[in-house]
């Protein structure tokens, strides 16, 4: 697997997928890039199968007919900018990730209100601007005059919206002694009663001390205050908008406050954003203007990381997210693959049994050597492979994992056997190849380290390993030297040797690897102890032909 994240996540998150797969972390922060164009964003989606994303748009139909993604993660609690239709119909999960900034949003809210309420925005501005100056006394007691405030305390504040961020609002404002006025005509009134009293809208608007915004934007609540409400309001009231730019119809509302028809605003969102220096609100000094900022906290970034590692490691372990939008088109993957998944289960359960064969058999000790089956009936052909630095006697099927042909871990918690490169390039290379053992056997070991070759030097040694095994270059484990030089002594043969490494055996099948390993050894083992005595003589030529003709048809057959 492979995903592209430009959402922003801690650097714990990031080292922990890329545990998982490989990672291009490309944050929007860092690279100032949001993607808007759908021809760019296709062609820079291309080669991955999972998207993390933040502020991208994904709403044009054929970017998911174009991709081949499996998975995309909207860092948002409201993914809105990605076409959730469209998605569902390719069957391509979309996770989010829900109240992940409510509480930076209600924070920032009272903040704003805190601010209105003792003109702190004014008193910031003139004492930092060339014009403050205090000769005499009078000049002190003028600026008191200008900078004079109220306390929240006993006022009345109105809440359109009383939703996760509306009830924190709330909640966090009630020590302050505030009366509530709400309007939200989705939330049941006994809910509403805890905090305050329910009114219609327009109530609101003309009792209301301070009004804040927490509706979400849909076709109902568009411009839902209006010129006509934005009017209603006493001349002291204070509106603050951290919800949609699309509620609010701001150029009323700078109207309103140009004629100081009102006491002031502090908007946070705008119907085009990001705002710039040419926002006509900025020249207005009972305005506080915030470049939506609502949700820039480190904490936010932590909980949609936190949200974003849970989810993206129950997907890869074929366990439902907890937080996604279309949660049917988990049912259809899971119903196509049950045939595939059952038989990976009954695979992995081999391989278990297999390794600990190996191990009461002597062919390997501790965590040394893998084995590795290649599954071509999916979509995309994927390898089961051992785990890195796990005992054998310890293992369980649970250790096994699943990767793709580049090495990318597709299912597991662990680690890939470091020898992956070894296998995969078998893999890309020999069609007929889709079981390898890499082990330690004695014998072949002894011969490996003296950097022999075993020539054919009995009738039933050649039909299942293919002729004379050689012995592969050096090459440090992991490494594609290692990689390459196996390949490379390998050819068409069933085995080969691993200078200072051991063997290498592969067949059609586990059972058929497991059959030329244990040739190998006895091969091995004749040839090391005729080789005390004397050179060994070799099988006469037309018997070596002979056999290499039942090596062909054991290969067809796959009876190896």
């Amino acid at each position: 697997m492979r995903a592209i994240i430009t959402a922003n996540i801690t650097e714990e998150c990031l080292n922990e997928l890329e545990k998982l797969m490989e990672i291009t972390y490309e944050p929007w922060r860092e690279t100032g890039i949001i993607y808007f164009d759908a021809k760019e964003l296709v062609e820079k989606l291309k080669d991955y199968d999972i998207f993390i994303t933040e502020a991208d748009d994904l709403k044009k139909e054929d970017l998911f007919e174009r991709t081949n993604l499996k998975l995309i993660i909207s860092c948002r609690g409201d993914p809105f900018n990605v076409n959730l239709k469209a998605a569902t119909k390719n069957n391509i999960p979309i996770l989010f990730t829900p109240l992940r900034n409510v509480d930076a949003v209600a924070e920032l809210t009272i903040g704003l209100m805190l601010m209105l309420a003792r003109k702190l925005q004014k008193v910031d501005r003139i004492i930092h601007s060339n014009d403050f100056e205090i000769i005499e006394f009078e000049d002190f007691v003028e600026y008191l005059n200008k900078f004079q405030g109220v306390e929240l305390k006993g006022k009345t504040i109105g809440i359109i919206g009383l939703g996760q961020i509306g009830s924190r609002v709330a909640k966090r404002l009630k020590p302050f002694e505030v009366d509530f006025l709400i309007y939200d005509p989705y939330v049941d009134d006994e809910i509403i009663k805890e905090y305050g009293k329910k009114a219609d809208i327009d109530h609101l608007m003309k009792n209301s001390d301070f009004i804040t915004i927490h509706a979400i934007a849909t076709d109902e609540n568009l411009n839902l205050l209006n010129e006509n409400r934005i009017q209603m309001m006493k001349e002291t009231a204070y509106l603050i908008n951290t919800s949609k730019g699309s509620i609010l119809d701001y150029e009323a509302l700078q109207k309103a406050l140009k004629e100081e028809k009102i006491g002031g605003a502090a908007l946070d969102v705008f119907p085009l954003e990001p705002i710039d220096e040419d926002n006509e609100f900025i020249e207005l000094k009972n305005a506080i203007i915030t470049p939506h900022i609502g949700g820039d906290t480190q904490e936010v970034v932590e909980r949609q990381s936190e949200i974003i590692l849970n989810d993206l490691t129950l997907w890869l372990n074929g366990k439902n997210p907890q937080f996604i939008m279309n949660p049917e088109v988990l049912n259809k993957v899971e119903i196509k693959n049950s045939r595939i998944t059952d038989k990976i289960t009954d695979l992995k359960k081999e391989m278990v049994e297999l390794c600990k064969h190996l191990l009461k058999e002597k062919h390997v000790i501790g965590s040394a050597g893998n084995v590795s089956i290649r599954i071509k009936n999916t979509d995309n052909e994927c390898v089961l492979i051992t785990p890195s630095n796990v005992a054998y006697d310890e293992m369980s099927s649970e250790d096994i994992l699943t990767i793709d042909m580049e090495g990318r871990v597709i299912e597991g918690n662990r680690n890939p056997s470091v020898e992956k490169k070894m296998h995969l390039g078998i893999y890309k290379e020999r069609d007929d190849v889709n079981a390898i053992i890499h082990a330690h056997s004695i014998y072949s070991t002894v011969l490996s380290a003296l950097k022999l070759t075993i020539p054919p030097i009995f009738e039933e040694f050649v039909p299942y390993i293919g002729g004379e095994v050689l012995c592969a270059e050096y090459g440090e484990s992991g490494s594609e030297d290692l990689a390459d030089g196996v390949l490379a002594a390998l050819e068409e043969r069933n085995a080969v040797l691993l200078a200072n490494h051991g063997n290498l055996c592969c067949g059609s099948h586990l059972d058929g690897a497991y059959t030329v390993l244990q040739y190998l050894e006895r091969g091995a083992k004749i040839y090391y102890l005729a080789k005390l005595i004397k050179d060994p003589t070799l099988l006469p030529e037309d018997t070596i032909d002979y056999e290499m003709d039942i090596f062909d048809i054991f290969k067809d057959s796959k009876k190896i």
